[in-house]
């Protein structure tokens, strides 16, 4: 939601008795109420746009018991953690951190209710007034991200860095005049992400027995899921205002990872007994995630929304296609944001805080 400031300015009236005194009482009226607005209304600090959001989300299949042969239900909530800090107006760092517990029995960890943190993501986002392809009027902004593990998963998959520079491409249609249907957001963005790992290989719980093999051989403990060494995604967004604080957003992203190759030496190792390296020389993995958002500006320092998220492998185990936007793995999800300099500037004229004299 942009921001507007409005500046009021009133001049005096003066007469031979001096200034009047009921314009003198208009001017401190307005100038009164247009204080009050600038106490509500942020300052352009650098860590503007910072975010805090508390999630609750459920599984739509938990709502069937019958819709498999197990029932496994699924409600989590989480916080997600969105620094950002501008270095110039142009010229920004944004940072990302999770924290999730699932509430039902989880099937990925060890103890009830044990808290996941998700790997720590750093992004560096440049957009300059001046990058924009003529005649269209689309602007561009190159990023890059860097992602570092602090998530178990990626600690097991003895990952050590990502690096993944990308660009987006974004563009404004207006639509009605007025407040309803006033404007249509259009956005591209694709990143490139290569991995880092010790090991090509993902690390079991304990040690697998390498019978006709060095038991010093990192191969006879690092053999499960082999781990990607890239990720190429697509990014589609679509974004329509429908009143001034009402708004709908769809995303569509599409994932596709390289895997690291199995030499011929970890091949071969596979057909040992109790190794569990997959003969499959398939090097590639697709997956898809689709987003559906409503989102209401409850005040300004509070936006509440509500949508689906269905992030899946794009393949089923028979090889066939799951359905794009509705399947096992659909989640629904109701977020609270907190824009912290928005909050902050509510909390300084509750409190009269930081307010200049």
């Amino acid at each position: 939601m942009l921001l507007v400031l409005v500046l009021v300015l009133g001049l005096p009236l003066r007469s031979e008795g001096g200034i009047n005194e009921f314009e003198e009482g208009k001017k401190k009226k307005v100038d009164a109420a247009a204080a009050a607005q600038a106490q509500v209304e942020p300052a352009k600090v650098p860590w503007r746009n910072s975010v805090v959001v508390y999630e609750h989300i459920f599984s739509a299949i938990s709502l069937d018991q019958g819709a498999e042969l197990t029932w496994n239900p699924y409600y989590a909530q989480s916080f997600s953690f969105r620094p950002r800090y501008y270095l110039r107006d142009d010229l920004s760092l944004r940072g990302r951190l999770d924290l999730e517990v699932e509430l039902t029995m989880s099937d990925e960890t060890d103890h009830l209710r044990e808290w996941i943190v998700s790997d720590l993501l750093i992004d560096g986002d440049y957009s300059p007034s001046w990058m924009k392809i003529p005649v269209v009027g689309v602007t561009v902004s190159p990023n890059v991200r860097l992602t570092f593990p602090t998530s178990i998963l990626s600690r097991g998959q003895s990952m050590m860095m990502g690096i993944g520079p990308g660009f987006a491409l974004r563009r404004e249609f207006g639509l009605l005049k007025g407040k309803v249907l006033s404007s249509i957001g259009l956005m591209y963005a694709f990143r490139a992400t290569k991995y880092f790992h010790e090991f090509t290989e993902g690390q079991l719980d304990g040690p697998v027995v390498c019978s006709m093999a060095n038991v010093e051989n990192p191969g006879c403990v690092h053999t499960g899921d082999r781990n990607r060494s890239w990720r190429f995604s697509n990014s589609f967004e679509v974004r329509v205002q429908i009143l001034e604080k009402l708004t709908f957003t769809a995303d569509l992203l599409l994932f596709n990872d390289l895997l690291y190759g199995l030499d011929e030496e970890t091949y071969s190792d596979s057909t040992v007994p109790n190794a569990e390296v997959g003969a499959s020389r398939v090097n590639h993995r697709a997956s898809t995630w689709a987003i559906f958002d409503v989102s209401y500006d409850l005040l300004d320092w509070l936006w509440l929304s509500v949508g689906t998220s269905t992030y899946y492998p794009q393949l089923t185990p028979d090889s066939s296609y799951r359905g794009p936007f509705f399947n096992r793995y659909t989640t629904f999800y109701f977020d609270v944001t907190l824009p912290v300099d928005r909050f902050v500037s509510q909390v300084q004229s509750w409190t009269g805080w930081g307010r200049k004299n």
